[in-house]
């Protein structure tokens, strides 16, 4: 089967960051807190919207540097306020507030300055609006130009992130009528509808281009749906919320963090990290710190995330044990210890024994980790299509979480 282009240059970028931002930034407590808590001044935090524009513009800058390929900004949440300017479609949008400014402008141009794909998050499902309950058709309307604003006055859009549908699961949407405008305005444009926690890793018939899996950790996934090839992406906060929560300390470990940007390239998804920056539009220490981890590994791994696109490469996992695999020309293993005196290592400089059967009898020359080009040893059988491999530790004063390694043919 035929990939089409804009899926396979998608599945090629393998992270992206997920950015919610918004009125609800405000009160840090996360991004359902006017709909959950019925915070009765949230219209004060329309009044007082006044980022630092250079926040908007350090964050694409950190996620460049941090290897992200992609940003996700969601320019409409379910509290109904836009990031942009509406042209007068509606007038709770961040052009009337103190800030004056056109939020998605600024980062769409700062996007394009630093070569990574801008992503436009637009939610469906909308507090806000009385057209959404009393005027359905009308509110559907509104929502397509709407979208094609975002289409013409912002350049070349990686994709469209929709989320929402699921409130109204029985509407007619007109859904084709809505892909089909964006489809002939942005032609390259992915498009992604999320089916929420219920319904992960389904197209449910839809003419998307990627399968959602929100806090999703799938053990593998149908790429192959409506006799079309469809890119995956798992979704995981840093915490429990989307938005900002100033209250929950309930933060990912990095090893967790780095285990996951493998586990999902494992199952042949990309892994969108998510972050709620402050109501100015600057990140917390932990967000700060988590992506900037994320960057280090990167600076590391990185051809092993861009270059294992699912479609070309398939995944080997090994008869050892259920985390260590091997896809397209990169070996992964999962929590190796640290080589060193044993008074201090606990037993890490223990070499661990991985075995693939059916691997291909494509003759290998080599395999050499990323992190120090040390070479692995490796003994291979092209009669039985086995591969043994002795995965050894890290150096001392190195430990990476997962060690990846590439071969040679």
């Amino acid at each position: 089967m035929k990939i089409e282009n804009k899926i396979a240059n998608f599945e090629e970028m393998g992270i992206g960051l997920f950015v919610h931002w918004g009125l609800y930034s405000k009160f840090s407590k996360g991004e359902w807190s006017q709909n959950i808590l019925n915070i009765p001044e949230y219209q004060a935090a329309f009044n007082e919207f006044n980022p630092a524009e250079e926040n908007i513009r350090n964050l694409v800058r950190l996620a460049k540097k941090s290897g992200f390929k992609y940003i996700v900004l969601t320019a409409k949440h379910h509290d109904g306020f836009y990031l942009f300017d509406t042209k007068g479609i509606n007038s709770f949008d961040s052009i009337h507030t103190p800030f004056s400014k056109d939020v998605i402008k600024i980062f769409t141009d700062e996007c394009h300055r630093q070569n990574i794909s801008p992503f436009i998050y637009y939610a469906t499902y909308d507090w806000n609006n009385d057209k959404y309950n009393n005027d359905f058709t009308g509110y559907l309307s509104e929502l397509r130009e709407l979208i094609k604003l975002l289409c013409t006055n912002y350049g070349e859009i990686g994709g469209f992130w929709f989320d929402g549908n699921w409130d109204k699961p029985n509407a007619d949407w007109q859904e084709q009528q809505l892909y089909d405008e964006i489809r002939q305005l942005q032609p390259n444009a992915i498009i992604t509808n999320n089916t929420g926690l219920e319904k992960q890793g389904t197209s449910e018939g839809r003419d998307v281009d990627v399968l959602t899996f929100e806090r999703g950790d799938p053990k593998s996934i149908t790429h192959i749906q409506n006799d079309r090839y469809l890119a995956a992406e798992t979704s995981l906060t840093l915490n429990k919320h989307w938005g900002n929560a100033q209250n929950d300390l309930n933060y990912l470990s990095a090893h967790d963090l780095i285990e996951q940007i493998c586990r999902t390239r494992k199952v042949g998804a990309n892994l969108l990290i998510n972050v709620g920056p402050e109501f100015d539009g600057s990140l917390n220490i932990h967000c700060q710190s988590m992506i900037e981890i994320v960057g280090a590994w990167m600076s590391v791994n990185h051809e092993a995330i861009y270059h294992t696109n699912n479609f070309e490469h398939p995944t080997y996992k090994t008869c050892s044990n259920d985390y260590d695999f091997i896809k397209g020309d990169y070996l992964f293993v999962d929590n190796l210890g640290n080589i060193g005196n044993s008074n201090v290592v606990l037993g890490g400089e223990e070499n661990r024994k991985l075995t693939f059967n059916d691997f291909p009898s494509r003759p290998i020359t080599r395999i050499s980790w990323l992190d120090n080009q040390q070479e692995v040893q490796f003994k291979q059988d092209s009669e039985t299509n086995t591969l043994e491999i002795e995965a050894n530790g890290f150096e001392y004063g190195t430990n990476l979480v997962e060690r990846v390694a590439k071969i040679y043919y």
